[in-house]
């Protein structure tokens, strides 16, 4: 560049820069002299609480463009003022405005000064429901609760509020031609009163009608087993949503799309009671799953069996007599029925048309009528069967056994009546557990069942060599308060040597449990508990090679205070009762000592030991433990425990080791991990231990 040139880029400032450094100064220039616009800062005087904060959020919608002083949005701020406190309703308030000077720090744009006067109060109010809703207990409830009476202060939002639950819930209720015949507030602030007017027409409600499953793999019998709806019962929202639920619960489908049919100008199959209208009753919904089609099918099929011979084959016979029957009509005065009532409805016989044989059974009747009396919703349930085989490996580590390793295969649906099958494969260095169960669902799939269970356990850990064999045959019963029972019949075969004795046993014996576990949220409990009792009774009477009773019970608890601080609880309680404990296998007996149980001490190294200090096992347990939980930030936790317990002959013998520590707890993405520092108070030879797991306490 020669030097005029260099004199006339250094005069113009940005001539000599290339085109790329320009457009980016351009930008940012416009962007430092633009106008600004910032949200206008108000504060309030006489008026507090929730009336002073709807001021300042209604006027937080105001702009300030530039430099622009606040007073030239007077008005606006007048406006704004006025529309925040009828909202509480004060319609009579009197509003002074000023414009502090702003110092070095700002302040303040604009300061309202409110006079709110005499609050408008409810004079007259009328709020009704019309049509099937007037007789809806759960819509009349909200009616009832309402936070509206003559006489309160006007609050316009417990009016929307209402409003907007009313058409919710008409909806959730299967009110689909609702609507409002008077929605308004009539307000006279010269009078410092209110009207107020919501009346709702919802009209008929809607019920269920025909039901339409598609690709389900499973029996028909068994999907509807959990069905909480039926053919001709109100809609209900809730219901669609349960059963969703549940069809996800049972595992036999990869997903369920329950997709009600709305089509309010759909005719129906059966007649209205006002109506003069005759319609077959062998085309009445509800009239094929009713007792008449059954016995009409049962007689073809017997007649076909039998090979009548006459005029007509019994086939033709029976088809000919249905078909008469569907030929007939009777009257809509002759099947009134109230569909309230319905459930008291009597199976009996119409006559109709000369005919003697009963056109329709009490059900189907009852099926009809409820389908009579209202509109209907056809529902299309859309199944996708779940993957018939699924595989599962995981990788882990604790203290107790070391690295360990899981492979498990689960078959979600084995065949058409939705039994399933699970195995699990768990390897570490001390102890191999091959467990299976196959589940045979009952009447209630989700909460009736048969269970096979059977596993396969090799140990060689400390003192114990075990190699157990077992298989139990179990009833199990799931209730709605999240109690499961289980009776069941066991077996195990166990070849082992404890210390300085060995041996190999046959167990027969019955046995009943229950158990209940409750989380919240499932991944890092901060509310939860689980039970679990279980009882187990061998005797020699029926093959057992020892007679025992060994019952078991185990309790944790999981309370919080707030988001911070968190409790953690347990106790175990467990006892053998048996002549012969020498012959009772290492599985049946008790040790304790581990990262679950008493930290400090290696995994199940408290118990009984003989005198050449070899393990022995415990005919009765006992542990305990207290934790304290801290958030110190986001998802870490500092931990402080105390823990007691010890496996013992007989109660007589109680000696509790005890120990004390403290930990850190991480909600990582693959589940909560545990380390503790532990230091035993009843062990000379070490002062501390140290735990580490991963997973929920439960």
């Amino acid at each position: 560049m020669s030097g005029d040139n260099k004199e006339s880029a250094r005069a113009t400032g940005t001539r000599g820069l290339p085109h790329r450094y320009l457009t980016p100064l351009i930008v940012c220039g416009g962007l430092c002299f633009a106008p600004q616009a910032l949200a206008i800062d108000a504060a309030v005087k006489g008026v507090k609480g929730a009336t002073a904060t709807n001021v300042v959020n209604f006027l937080a919608g105001v702009t300030l463009e530039g430099d622009a002083p606040a007073e030239r949005y007077e008005d606006e701020i007048i406006r704004r003022t006025q529309e925040a406190l009828q909202a509480f309703g004060y319609y009579d308030a009197q509003i002074t405005l000023s414009y502090p000077e702003k110092g070095l720090l700002g302040g303040d744009d604009v300061v309202v000064t409110v006079d709110a006067g005499e609050p408008v109060t409810i004079e007259t109010l009328e709020l009704r429901l019309d049509g099937d809703a007037a007789r809806d207990k759960v819509m009349k409830k909200v009616l009832a609760d309402a936070d509206l009476e003559e006489g309160d202060v006007l609050r316009h939002s417990r009016y929307d509020s209402l409003k907007s639950t009313l058409t919710s819930l008409s909806l959730e209720r299967g009110y689909f031609d609702t609507s409002f015949s008077q929605q308004r507030i009539e307000v006279r602030p010269w009078l410092h009163s209110a009207r107020i007017y919501l009346v709702m027409q919802s009209g008929q409600r809607y019920r269920f009608g025909d039901i339409t499953y598609l690709n389900s793999q499973i029996e028909l019998d068994r999907v509807k087993a959990m069905q909480p709806f039926e053919t001709g019962d109100y809609y209900e929202a809730g219901k669609l949503t349960q059963f969703n639920q549940r069809l996800s619960e049972a595992g036999w489908f990869r997903s369920a799309a329950i997709k009600p049919q709305l089509n309010p100008g759909a005719e129906l199959k059966t007649t209205s009671p006002d109506s003069e209208i005759k319609t077959p009753y062998a085309e009445a919904q509800g009239y094929e799953g009713s007792w008449l089609a059954d016995v009409e099918r049962t007689e073809i099929e017997r007649a076909e069996v039998e090979g009548a011979e006459g005029e007509q084959t019994g086939d033709e016979s029976r088809r000919a007599d249905a078909a008469s029957r569907s030929d007939s009509t009777v009257s809509a005065a002759q099947a009134t029925v109230n569909a309230d009532d319905a459930d008291s409805a009597v199976a009996g016989t119409t006559e109709a048309a000369g005919n003697d044989t009963p056109v329709l059974t009490g059900d189907a009747l009852e099926a009809a009528v409820k389908t009579a009396n209202g509109p209907i919703i056809p529902v299309d349930i859309s199944l996708i069967p779940a993957d018939r085989h699924k595989f599962e490996t995981g990788i882990g580590y604790a203290t107790d056994v070391g690295p360990r390793l899981q492979f498990s295969w689960e078959m979600p649906w084995v065949n058409r009546y939705g039994h399933s099958l699970t195995n699990s494969l768990f390897l570490s260095s001390p102890e191999q557990t091959f467990e299976g169960e196959y589940r045979m669902p009952l009447e209630d799939p989700l909460k009736d069942s048969y269970v096979l269970e059977y596993g396969m356990s090799n140990t060689d850990d400390e003192d114990t060599e075990s190699l157990e064999t077992t298989v139990r045959f179990t009833r199990e019963w799931k209730f709605d308060n999240g109690w499961t029972q289980r009776v069941f019949f066991g077996s195990t075969y166990e070849d082992y040597t404890q210390a300085d004795e060995s041996g190999a046993v046959l167990l027969l014996y019955p046995g009943v449990s229950w158990n209940r576990t409750r989380t919240r949220p499932k991944t890092f409990p901060m509310w939860g508990d689980r039970q679990q009792l279980t009882f187990e009774y061998g005797d020699q009477m029926w093959g057992s090679d020892v007679t025992f009773l060994r019952s078991q019970f185990n309790t944790n608890w999981i309370r919080s205070i707030g988001d911070n601080h968190r409790f953690v609880a347990r106790m175990g309680v467990g006892h053998v009762d048996t002549d012969n404990f020498d012959d009772m296998p290492p599985s049946m007996r008790f040790f304790t000592g581990g990262d679950n149980s008493v930290r400090g001490y290696s995994y199940e190294t408290l118990a009984p030991e003989d005198d050449d200090g070899d393990l022995e096992g415990g005919s009765s347990l006992l542990t305990s433990s207290l934790e304290y939980d801290y958030r110190l930030t986001g998802d870490w936790w500092g931990a402080t425990f105390y823990d007691a317990g010890n496996a013992f002959n007989g109660w007589d013998a109680l000696e509790l080791k005890t120990a004390a520590g403290m930990g850190i707890r991480w909600i990582s993405p693959v589940g909560p991990i545990r380390l503790d520092i532990a230091h035993p108070f009843d062990d000379d030879d070490n002062d501390y231990r140290i735990h580490f797991s991963i997973g929920p306490e439960f």
